[in-house]
């Protein structure tokens, strides 16, 4: 269970219309009463103890492996200590403890249940035939490969339904890094997007998983309510990339950039693990973080007729690739969940729209490539990817490699 002590986490959320993103309020961006510093290398102790301690702050938590310090501080303080922080010749940077939200967006239940991301047939989704082929060709890329039980998918997210019939025997490891009491998924996002990264396939019962034979790593960054502290996202990215992730999938963001969460997706990406993020849902150019990094594949989201879905955030300046994210049917938790209670989702299995859906559709795609004679390397498996893509409409005007084609991404050569 995650060590830090945080104050209660608030978070406004809501949900405006299909085309919307679960987003923060302006004074709940970030986590009340504590930042992030970075002092510089070799800085005594009682000299980093002192300097805390002048801004009236204590220290919650190390994030170790960057050198980060996890500061408590006077509420409504925050801005205040930061820039007082920074200004002081010690310290590399100070930043506040920003929040990062569930990127998705439910949709009506009433469609059919059909998987056309994976294998688009032209089969009707709500009344609207979809294009033959306009999917991720999901069963061609396994006539060559199932994937492979050695490759770990990262869901860091907020937590994977724990006894979930298509899903439990697949996760081989929890973590949580909230304040929350437990790693399942009381919210609902998380067990949706595992669902679509490897739920359990051929077994006669629900949905089948976009890398079948890949296993899942539960990393409980979100809290009950959708929303987490980039500090718990910084500590799961690091957890996970410490315990053999070959892909992390990130259906979240927030409008803020930080150096600590860009450093945690750039170690992350040093130990060889390919990093995916949903792009946003706003409909518009807005960066969203961690998408927008560097070694970050950001991901926006297509419908059925291989055009960007209306909510999908876009711009192939930093939008990297695209994949299927409307309408996507997936697992949902088989108890209560937040999700269900605000929106009257259903139990176990359910559709939603969000490029949310999209990310571990290409995070699925991602670790197919892994289990081939392509996964050399996180470069290697990430350049495949967006070599491989479907260059359709849109292709360098909102997105800058394509549509994920998983079948050609692990096809021979």
């Amino acid at each position: 269970m995650k060590k830090i002590l945080f104050l209660t986490l608030i978070a406004v959320i809501a949900l405006v219309s299909v085309s919307a993103v679960l987003v923060a309020s302006s004074a709940s961006d970030r986590l009340p009463g504590q930042v992030l510093v970075k002092f510089k290398e070799g800085t005594p102790a009682h000299t980093v103890e002192a300097v805390i301690n002048s801004g009236r702050g204590k220290i919650a938590d190390r994030i170790e492996a960057l050198g980060v310090l996890v500061v408590s501080v006077p509420a409504a303080q925050e801005e205040r200590v930061v820039a007082a922080l920074s200004r002081n010749p010690h310290v590399e940077y100070a930043e506040l403890d920003y929040l990062a939200f569930a990127v998705l967006t439910p949709n009506d239940p009433s469609f059919a249940p059909n998987q056309w991301g994976l294998e688009n047939t032209g089969q009707s989704i709500g009344g609207q035939e979809g294009s033959v082929d306009a999917d991720i060709d999901a069963p061609t890329a396994w006539n060559t490969t199932l994937g492979s039980s050695s490759v770990r998918i990262a869901i860091l997210d907020s937590g994977i339904d724990q006894d979930h019939e298509d899903l439990s025997a697949k996760i081989v490891v929890h973590r949580n890094f909230t304040t929350s009491t437990t790693t399942d998924d009381l919210y609902g996002h998380g067990t949706h997007v595992g669902g679509i990264a490897a739920a359990i396939t051929n077994n006669g019962i629900g949905v089948a998983g976009g890398c079948p034979n890949c296993v899942l790593m539960n990393g409980k960054v979100l809290g009950d309510n959708g929303s987490g502290a980039y500090s718990w996202i910084t500590n799961g990215i690091i957890w996970v990339a410490d315990n053999g992730a070959k892909v992390i999938n990130l259906s979240l963001g927030g409008t803020s950039p930080s150096k600590t969460l860009e450093r945690a997706v750039n170690y992350a990406w040093n130990k060889g693990v390919v990093v995916v993020a949903a792009a946003g849902n706003c409909g518009c150019r807005q960066k969203i973080y961690p998408a927008a990094y560097k070694n970050v594949i950001a991901v926006a989201a297509t419908n059925n007729l291989d055009k960007k879905a209306s909510f999908s955030s876009y711009d192939a300046r930093w939008v990297d690739i695209a994949a299927p994210g409307e309408n996507i049917f997936s697992t949902f938790p088989n108890h209560a969940f937040y999700i269900q209670t605000l929106y009257g989702r259903s139990q176990n299995y359910d559709f939603a729209n969000g490029t949310s859906m999209a990310s571990p559709m290409t995070a699925a795609a991602a670790a197919l490539v892994w289990s081939t004679p392509y996964g050399t390397s996180a470069a290697a498996v990430r350049s495949r990817l967006e070599q491989t893509a479907d260059k359709i409409g849109g292709t360098g005007t909102y997105w800058f490699s394509g549509r994920v084609n998983a079948g050609a991404a692990v096809a021979p050569q």
